[in-house]
């Protein structure tokens, strides 16, 4: 099923289901900079290194890149939802600490990245906080300052 915006160019509220070409077609596009494919392409570097580990994971992608009318996104934010067998106390190797490292993707990436077990209490509350619509963006668009937005999910 397609993307679907509202009138303000946001996705409605709650968790869409895309791929990565869908993202690229919908939030990678040149606006006054080339930031957004710069972005993207980080994105398709991230989910790759995700696909290294083996882990069956599902990234869930928030912040203003979701928001087309930003023209510059600072960064990507987004909730990456490990294999429900998760071993929190497990010993990674570093190609995998590095996928869930916030200060590693960061640096490397530029994603703010979340890790979260599945249907926890943690991944519920940054579900419904990445839908809010930061009040900064409110502000300048002139949408009610309670504006809520969809997120996307992709499977790595």
């Amino acid at each position: 099923m397609p993307l679907l915006f509202d009138e303000r160019q946001l996705l409605p509220p709650g968790v869409q289901e895309a791929t990565l070409e869908e993202i690229e077609t919908h939030f990678a596009r040149f606006q006054r900079t080339a930031r957004r494919i710069t972005l993207f392409a980080n994105l398709k570097a991230y989910v790759a290194a995700v696909k290294r580990t083996g882990w069956a994971c599902s990234v869930i992608i928030d912040g203003s890149f979701v928001m087309p009318p930003v023209d510059e996104p600072n960064d990507i934010d987004l909730i990456l939802v490990m294999p429900a067998n998760w071993d929190i106390t497990a010993d990674l190797r570093p190609f995998e600490y590095n996928v869930v490292s916030r200060k590693y993707t960061k640096r490397e990436y530029q994603i703010e990245v979340y890790p979260v077990l599945p249907g926890s209490e943690l991944e519920q509350k940054y579900l419904d906080l990445f839908q809010q619509v930061r009040i900064e963006w409110c502000r300048q668009f002139r949408w009610p300052a309670d504006s809520r937005k969809g997120i996307v999910r992709i499977f790595a």
